[in-house]
């Protein structure tokens, strides 16, 4: 008499669950990998809004704890104060140190401009040259975008703040080069000056520059 042979292999049914149960895993496998992955990329851009602010406070810093009271001509030969800045147009000042690597013939003094431009960006300017000609023009970049709400004010010698400077002359040039009635005069830079922003991303800001070396 013959004696059936074992069968070996899976049922449908096994199958079925061994797939239902694979399926399940693959799910919740990509799920987590698609939080980590959201978890990562959102800390990402944060960590380069964080790089972009530290870079944008560093760059004002450098500018303005160098300011020297060195006057310029625009590029209409009428002269401009060493710093002058008001909450129409910004500010404007000459900063020492601007380093030369490549060894070239200039000076290291620069003039830089702070304004905000028609995109509502918060723009640093510099010129090649510190008494400009006609076509002498600025080379921009962009530090905070979006910005709602910029003021600038100067701390005077009797520890008030003004809200543009010179406080006692009537500065009406623009940043773009336009002459300043009130001309270039002999006007001491501020102890202090602080800028205040609001943007999208990092909401209110206060920034305080101290000015080294003048009069306390």
């Amino acid at each position: 008499m013959r004696t059936a042979r074992a069968q070996n292999g899976f049922t449908l049914i096994e199958l079925l669950i061994a797939i239902a149960v694979f399926v399940v895993m693959a799910a919740m496998a990509y799920g987590g990998l698609s939080s980590v992955i959201s978890t990562r990329e959102t800390v990402s851009a944060a960590l380069d809004r964080s790089k972009t602010l530290q870079m944008s406070i560093w760059r004002m810093r450098g500018d303005i704890e160098q300011i020297v009271n060195r006057p310029i001509r625009d590029s209409f030969g009428d002269s401009q104060p060493a710093l002058f800045g008001s909450p129409d147009i910004g500010l404007q000042f000459t900063r020492n140190g601007w380093r030369n690597p490549l060894g070239d013939i200039r000076s290291n003094l620069q003039r830089v401009a702070y304004r905000i431009d028609e995109d509502d960006n918060l723009v640093r300017a510099h010129w090649r040259v510190l008494d400009r000609a006609q076509d002498s023009a600025p080379v921009e970049s962009v530090l905070f975008e979006n910005v709602s709400n910029v003021e600038w004010r100067f701390l005077d010698s009797n520890r008030e703040w003004q809200d543009r400077w010179p406080a006692d002359a009537s500065i009406g040039a623009s940043l773009s080069g336009a002459p300043t009635p009130a001309g270039a005069g002999n006007y001491e830079p501020p102890l202090a000056v602080e800028l205040r922003l609001t943007t999208p991303a990092w909401g209110d800001l206060r920034f305080l520059f101290m000015i080294p070396g003048a009069e306390r």
